[in-house]
């Protein structure tokens, strides 16, 4: 297969909320299970096939870096080295979140909504986007350790849930 490998590090994640109001925190990050298919997209287009895989991932600090290596085989091939090469494209988004423990913390900018506090996870792929929404680095689809699709308001509602029934057992 012919590739390209980008000399150019992308933040694939780091423990800042994004727009869907979770944080993933880096320190809870299973970056070997990722590692077991280190595979992207474009924007999240799992339809259109592999664009890259990602290579030298690793930890700095709070952030999860990477370095794309391009798929030259994908129809998207040559355009996406061009975007990232000129500075158009400089943004990577994880995918495919599996949660294996989480829990929620107060917003401060919005008290009805608390965020998800993502303690330990992995992802099934990782895609170069135009716009993530994490901002420093995600679209969500969401899964538990089994694959089972899971929802962002179903996770507060549960966890609510325990909150209630732990606050109720205090009080006994």
């Amino acid at each position: 297969m012919d590739v390209r490998k980008i000399d150019q590090d992308f933040i694939l994640s780091d423990s800042s909320v994004n727009v869907y109001g979770m944080r993933l925190l880096t320190a809870g990050y299973k970056m070997d299970e990722f590692m077991k298919n280190p595979i992207g997209y474009y924007g999240h287009k799992k339809d259109d096939g592999v664009l890259l895989k990602w290579e030298d991932v690793r930890l700095d600090g709070d952030q999860v870096i990477g370095k794309p290596v391009i798929n030259m085989e994908h129809p998207r091939a040559e355009r996406t080295i061009k975007e990232i090469e000129n500075g158009f494209l400089n943004c990577a988004s994880v995918g495919k979140l599996c949660i294996l423990d989480y829990e929620l913390e107060d917003n401060p900018a919005d008290a009805d909504d608390p965020i998800v506090v993502v303690k330990t996870w992995y992802n099934k792929e990782t895609s170069l986007v135009d716009n993530p929404g994490n901002r420093n680095a995600m679209k969500v689809e969401l899964c538990d350790e089994h694959d089972n699709e899971l929802n962002l308001a179903d996770l507060i509602q549960i966890q609510n849930s325990k909150f209630k029934i732990q606050n109720s057992m205090k009080k006994i």
